[in-house]
């Protein structure tokens, strides 16, 4: 009887058809009932492999068999790993067209600050104060990685850094929370558009959550002492921001909080995250950041470790293999319930929904190579590295005069193409334009441009001396307890003064550096960082004229690593002005928000809209700015707050808002910013938003030292 009906209902098959397809296969339907459905047909073992992200090697031989098994759910792509897009797209039909269920493999990898077009660093993009430029670049970025099969991006990182030995400094926005959270928040729209699911998008990991930056003397990975205000007030506004901009994921830090890890935090992960922002997308942990939870003492194995990640809310796991290897065996002991998993589960397949690779597994362009260093592309990267640069002085050396007789151009850095930072992407440097290139393209038909390379004893009208530090002299885990230049570099500068030349220094670092002996002997000084692809064409820009610089510094630059940490936004003491040391005051070499161009701006007073308001009224501020000056320029106007008194202290001054303006010479502009409740609020005990009646000084300007400042008053 038991064959017979099967029999009849193969026959049934067979008349009506092949049998429906399931509903998590449905484009059209719901996405949470996608989610659902898949999620009930899986295995426990298929619910961990979702949750394990293990590094691609093109040399392992096992890895078709795991992800046949359901064992991957993501892969981690290291640069020089050789992951072609014929290679990804082979691994994709693995996932979908072998493994039981074909759910898509989704593909990780670090695009930084660009994919094959290199933009500046991070560090250097916060310096232009422009977002929307940062907003294209990551949007170039997205469309040059998806064209090469990337679905995900570590990017971008928006760890408020205040210590400049910290080697990690040059990957985020500096030292201030307003930059971060709207440069991160600019990026994040970048990369994934308003649909992280079209053709030439990506998905955005914002790291490292959270607090990373405070490490401890500059020293990576190392224990950071937060209180939860610390936390509240500067380290997670950036990564709202993120959330609030759509990040469909956030990457968990390495560093221990006040005695819990970051990677088993539940305050920070749990309770913040998800219950208080309502974030849905995944918890991607840092390189074997869950492994590492028992070097940091709060595990004694790795069965342990991977209970209290999974438990805090680290749903993924990035290169180590716990979730995989020891949690079956902790859910059935009842040591971690199975509604955890699915949780985690949960939240990556909406992830993997939401970027299309269940309707689109297979993203690679079928040309990927036309995508790359495409003509818009380069325009863009040049543009936003001469916005980047920032210039310290100029004592009427700059712009060059095109009349100039003789250049001579020297350093290291003026033929070195080791111009993208510590995250090159998939950048090859023979791409690069150097800065001997960009300014024998931009001179003078008379001028004579040399290459001084061994002699240093000639003498030319102008010398541009090409001095920093290299890319392994920066980014992760590459500290350094003396930021001066590198051995020799201040040495050259000074002997070309001495011999008498007029000397422009342009400097390419990945961090704010002490260049105490090099202002001396420096006519003109420019900040570069590592600028990308366009380096030389961007500088020869700046350097002739082309354009005036207008990028301000993000983050301080010191008198001394003795001064370190140092940050603009500091509170005031009980006694205000005893800030200084034996040997110098407290007050940097380069503030916050400072930067030259070759025009000048007069600002008019500041006006308010009203003196007195209630505590939940809105003000308008608004300041005219003219362009004083001969030469069409942009200007970026900055505008702070000053709690008087409050229940709690409150920064000096803090950045609230900017904006960025172009004038040509002799045109006025007024810009207006709304000053809300919200850049008005502090943090009551419970740490709650509240405004409170009370003096805000307000005040805006071009720079730091000359501000205009109105007082408002908030009365009940």
């Amino acid at each position: 009887m038991k064959t017979f009906l099967l029999t009849v209902a193969a026959c049934g098959l067979l008349l009506t058809g092949t049998a429906k397809e399931p509903l998590y296969r449905d484009p059209t339907a719901p996405l949470a009932e996608r989610v659902d459905d898949l999620l009930s047909r899986m295995t426990l073992r298929e619910k961990l492999g979702q949750l394990s992200q293990p590094l691609y090697r093109s040399d392992d031989t096992t890895l078709d068999a795991r992800i046949t098994r359901g064992e991957v759910g993501s892969l981690v792509v290291a640069h020089g790993s050789a992951l072609v897009p014929a290679e990804r797209d082979r691994l994709q039909r693995i996932a979908v067209e072998r493994s039981r269920l074909g759910i898509p493999v989704l593909f990780g990898f670090d695009v930084i600050h660009g994919y094959r077009t290199l933009f500046p660093i991070p560090l250097g993009i916060a310096a232009s104060w422009n977002p929307e430029l940062a907003e294209a670049s990551a949007r170039i970025a997205a469309s040059e990685a998806s064209a090469c099969g990337i679905d995900l991006t570590f990017s971008p990182m928006v760890d408020v850094a205040r210590d400049p030995r910290w080697g990690r400094i040059s990957e985020g926005s500096g030292e201030d929370v307003l930059l971060n959270a709207v440069f991160g928040a600019a990026l994040v729209r970048g990369y994934q558009g308003d649909d992280p699911s079209k053709q030439g998008r990506i998905g955005a990991c914002v790291k490292h959550f959270v607090g990373y930056g405070a490490a401890l003397g500059g020293r990576d990975y190392q224990f950071t002492e937060l209180s939860e205000r610390a936390l509240r007030e500067t380290y997670l506004p950036p990564f709202k921001a993120c959330v609030d901009a759509g990040a469909v994921s956030v990457m968990s830090a390495f560093n221990d909080i006040s005695g819990t890890p970051a990677s088993a935090n539940a305050l920070t992960l749990d309770r913040i995250l998800r219950k208080e922002w309502g974030f849905d997308g995944f918890v991607l942990s840092d390189w074997n950041a869950v492994t590492e939870l028992q070097e940091h003492g709060i595990a004694a194995d790795g069965a342990e470790a991977a209970v209290k990640a999974l438990t805090a809310g680290v749903d993924m796991e990035m290169t180590s293999d716990l979730y995989l290897t020891t949690l079956e065996q902790s859910v059935r002991e009842k040591r971690l319930p199975a509604a955890l998993v699915d949780r985690a589960v949960r939240a990556v397949l909406r992830v993997k929904f939401r970027l299309g690779l269940f309707d689109r597994p297979f993203r690679s362009h079928p040309e990927p190579d036309r995508m790359l260093l495409t003509p818009e592309a380069r325009r863009t990267a040049r543009q936003l590295a001469a916005e980047s640069m920032v210039l310290l002085k100029n004592d009427g050396v700059l712009p060059l005069s095109p009349d100039l007789r003789s250049i001579t151009v020297t350093g290291e850095w003026a033929v070195s193409r080791d111009l993208y930072g510590w995250w090159v992407g998939m950048g090859d440097g023979r791409d690069a334009v150097t800065v001997w290139d960009g300014i024998r393209s931009q001179a003078g038909g008379r001028t004579d441009v040399r290459l001084m390379s061994q002699s240093r004893s000639r003498r030319s009208d102008v010398a541009v001396v090409c001095v920093g530090e290299n890319g392994y002299l920066f980014g992760e885990n590459n500290n350094r307890s003396d930021i001066r230049l590198p051995y020799g570099q201040e040495q050259l500068i000074r002997e070309l003064k001495e011999q008498g030349n007029k000397v422009v220094v342009v400097v390419f670092n990945g961090r704010p550096l002490d260049l105490s002996a090099v202002v001396p002997y420096a006519d003109a000084l420019l900040i570069a960082w590592h600028p990308g692809t366009e380096a030389g064409n961007a500088v020869a820009d700046l350097l002739f004229g082309k354009r005036s610089p207008s990028g301000k510094l993000p983050v301080s630059f010191p008198k001394s690593v003795g001064q370190l940490p140092l940050f603009y936004s500091d509170r005031t003491s009980g006694r205000p002005g005893n800030d200084r040391y034996v040997s110098m005051d407290g007050q940097p070499l380069f503030p916050f928000g400072y930067g030259l161009g070759y025009t000048t701006f007069e600002y008019s007073e500041l006006r308010l809209s009203k003196s007195v308001a209630a505590p939940g009224e809105q003000v308008a501020a608004e300041i005219t700015v003219t362009n004083t000056g001969g030469m069409k320029a942009k200007e970026t106007v900055q505008l702070y707050l000053h709690d008087k008194a409050a229940s709690f202290t409150r920064p000096a001054r803090m950045l609230i808002d900017f904006r960025k303006v172009e004038l040509a010479p002799g045109e006025s502009r007024t810009v207006s910013f709304d000053v809300t409740p919200r850049q008005l609020a502090v943090l009551d005990a419970a740490f709650r938003p509240v405004v409170e009646a009370g003096e805000f000084e307000i005040s805006a300007g071009g720079t730091p030292s000359e501000l205009h400042s109105r007082i408002l008053t908030l009365k009940r």
